[in-house]
């Protein structure tokens, strides 16, 4: 992030928000490996470097 960011407050929090990144899944059960968390993970990082924050 190479620009300051306006600090938001809310009630009870300080924040500086770039990016709000939500993965959801259709199952409640565990459907995922760890292969599958790991190639995730790597794709929501490249995403986030793509946006230039962290994850």
């Amino acid at each position: 992030m190479g620009e300051m960011q306006k600090i938001r407050t809310g009630r009870h929090c300080t924040f500086a928000m770039h990016v709000h990144l939500v993965f959801v899944t259709k199952f409640r059960h565990k459907v995922f490996t760890d292969a599958h968390l790991r190639r995730m993970e790597e794709i929501m990082r490249s995403v986030c470097g793509d946006f230039e924050c962290e994850l």
